[in-house]
Formats: C-alpha cells, sequence, structure tokens
C-alpha cells in the first residue's frame, strides 16, 4: 500500500482511465469518419441525366414485295389451269421487270370449295365453287425496280389477272446495315449528352464529374418524314427513304468547384 491506497485499487484506475481515453478516440475517429462517409454521399448524389440524340439518314437496301392472285371455276381443274396461268403471267412480269429467278419464290396455293362453307348464308355460287389463291414474293437489293414494278401492276389486270384481296399490297423496304454505323451513332450521342450535361454544370456553378450510369437506348429505323416516336409500323416499311434514330441516356456526376 502505497499513500493509503490500495495497489490494485490503483491499477484499477489506471485501466479505467486508458479505457476512457480509448473510447474517447474511438467515438473521434468514428466520428470523422461517419461524417466523411456522409460528405461523399452527399456528394454523390449529385448528378444531373441528360439525353444525347442523334439521327441519320439512310436507304434501304432490301425490298421485299408479294404479288398475290386468285381465280374461280365450277371445277376444280379449270380453276388450277386458270391460277397456274396467272402464275406464269406474274412470274414474266416481275422476270420483265429485272428480277433474276434467285429472287421470285412462288408462295404456297390454296384452295378453298365455296359449297363447303357452313358460315356462309349467301346462296353458293356455282360458276365459282372452287376459289384458288396464289402469289409470288419478290425479295431482292433492288429496292428502284421492286418500286417501280410496284406501279406497274396495271400490266397485269389488262392480262386478266385478278389480284388477290389483299391487293394493293405495297412493297416493304428494310434497312439491313445498322450494324455498320452503330458504333459511330452511338459515339455522337454520348458526345451530344456530354455537350447537354457540360452546359448545366456550368449553369449550376459546378464541374462536371465521371459517369455515373449509362443507357445505350434504343434504335429506331422509321421512314425519312416520320412525325412520330412510336415503333416501325407498315407505313414507315413503305419508305425505301428512313431514318435511324438514337436517344442514349447517361448520368454525370457534378463536382463543387
Amino acid at each position: 500500500m502505497a499513500g493509503g491506497v490500495p495497489a490494485d485499487e490503483r491499477a484499477g484506475a489506471v485501466n479505467a482511465a486508458i479505457l476512457g481515453v480509448l473510447i474517447a478516440i474511438g467515438l473521434a475517429l468514428g466520428g470523422y469518419f461517419i461524417g466523411h462517409g456522409l460528405l461523399v454521399a452527399r456528394r454523390g448524389e449529385r448528378y444531373v441525366t441528360v439525353k444525347g440524340l442523334v439521327e441519320r439518314n439512310v436507304r434501304a437496301d432490301l425490298g421485299v414485295w408479294t404479288i398475290s392472285y386468285a381465280a374461280a371455276a365450277a371445277q376444280l381443274a379449270d380453276a388450277n389451269g386458270a391460277i397456274q396461268q396467272d402464275q406464269a403471267i406474274v412470274t414474266a412480269f416481275a422476270q420483265n421487270h429485272g428480277f433474276l429467278a434467285g429472287e421470285i419464290e412462288v408462295q404456297p396455293t390454296t384452295v378453298t370449295d365455296t359449297f363447303a362453307n357452313q358460315f356462309d348464308n349467301r346462296p353458293p355460287n356455282a360458276a365459282q365453287r372452287y376459289l384458288i389463291k396464289g402469289g409470288i414474293k419478290i425479295r431482292s437489293t433492288k429496292v428502284d425496280k421492286i418500286n417501280e414494278a410496284s406501279q406497274a401492276t396495271g400490266e397485269l389486270v389488262k392480262q386478266n389477272v385478278v389480284l388477290g384481296e389483299n391487293y394493293p399490297q405495297a412493297p416493304q423496304y428494310f434497312y439491313t446495315k445498322l450494324n455498320s454505323i452503330r458504333p459511330e451513332m452511338l459515339a455522337d450521342a454520348t458526345r451530344s449528352a456530354r455537350a447537354v450535361a457540360e452546359q448545366f454544370a456550368e449553369d449550376s456553378h459546378s464541374r462536371l464529374g465521371a459517369i455515373r450510369r449509362a443507357s445505350q437506348g434504343v434504335f429506331e429505323i422509321t421512314s425519312r418524314d416520320a412525325s412520330s416516336e412510336s415503333s416501325v409500323s407498315n407505313d414507315q416499311q413503305s419508305s425505301i427513304e428512313k431514318k435511324v434514330r438514337l436517344v442514349s441516356t447517361i448520368d454525370y456526376y457534378l463536382v463543387s468547384h
């Protein structure tokens, strides 16, 4: 015993003092890291979402056109003979307009016995009992020739070809080389988005930081004169001149000066 205080009590007091100092240091460090973390989080929450728009006019490089025709007769053999004649006439029409055999595909024929239609209340027409429908499909990169031929179907009418119930069916035109312009359009959309973000940062007295998140967006192919942003419709597919559109969405962090 020294100074009237037992040794074990003095040791306990020293340990308590050391523990208190350690706790104080821990609380101080914890407060620093928590405060620093909140500061980082608050900085991270400051970002701007911008969209980059890019459009490019292109020309269709593939055309698909189906010419359908029909024939009816009292006897099946007569109807079949008429449809075979129509097929020969329509095939010759396609060849005369510059399409090769490999670009012309004969479509399957369908036969309907109108007398067997239990849901038709009209009196049967014996002269047109058997109805046969057929067609050919032209698939070619000669889009201009398809366009010209589609405007000359009067030649078929003059040869007594009864064009099918889907007539007039407009050719459909497609752009198949999107991959060749995709990288450049993505780069242009990113530059467009960054320009908008930089202007926003300047107006908010900030500077632009790193990209927080980016979404490429979807490439849309419409007719060149399309006024809406809806998905591709048949009307848009009937146009040779097209427009490729891309909207990219990017989040940029904003950093205080």
